[in-house]
């Protein structure tokens, strides 16, 4: 009696673990699907593939070193307006100097082409100042191009960028 009750009691715990296991299963994964949706970040509209841990790295680094070129080549924009408002000056006063040049005094006549070469030299480092400057410009126009061009309108995961910025 005792072993007819147990393969009675062994058939019936088969019975409902069986029955059980597909509810299980689907316990299980409704617990997996519950998890909170990964939020998202994206440069620009954000309609292209996600991208991966690496490449964010690399389009956060493109884009933070193009801003920092911007700043800096604001700032040297700025440096040449002010050299090119020098100059500017420099060659009104040289002009009213000219006016009133006692052109039968030689040394005033050397001490004005001492100011007009001085003035000379400063225009051609404005120049090369400048030239310098729009290389520049376009180096930076190639960088935020490249940027654009892998970066722009792709998604990324704001947990990938927050392990990003802590070093990780």
């Amino acid at each position: 009696m005792i072993s007819a009750y147990r393969s009675l009691t062994d058939l019936v715990m088969r019975l409902v673990l069986r029955s059980l296991m597909p509810a299980l299963l689907l316990v299980a994964a409704g617990a997996q699907a519950a998890d909170p949706p990964k939020k998202e970040g994206s440069f620009g509209k954000g309609a292209g593939a996600y991208l991966t841990r690496d490449e964010l790295r690399s389009c956060l680094s493109q884009q933070s070193s193009v801003k920092a070129r911007d700043a800096e080549l604001v700032k040297e924009k700025d440096a040449i307006a002010a050299q090119q408002e020098q100059i500017v000056r420099e060659g009104d006063a040289l002009k009213a100097r000219f006016d009133g040049l006692d052109r039968a005094n030689a040394e005033a006549v050397d001490g004005y082409n001492t100011g007009v070469q001085a003035r000379d030299r400063q225009v051609e480092a404005f120049q090369a100042r400048a030239n310098a400057f729009n290389v520049s410009v376009e180096a930076n126009q190639v960088a935020r191009s490249a940027w654009a061009k892998g970066c722009t309108n792709r998604r990324y995961f704001e947990e990938d960028e927050t392990a990003i910025r802590k070093g990780k």
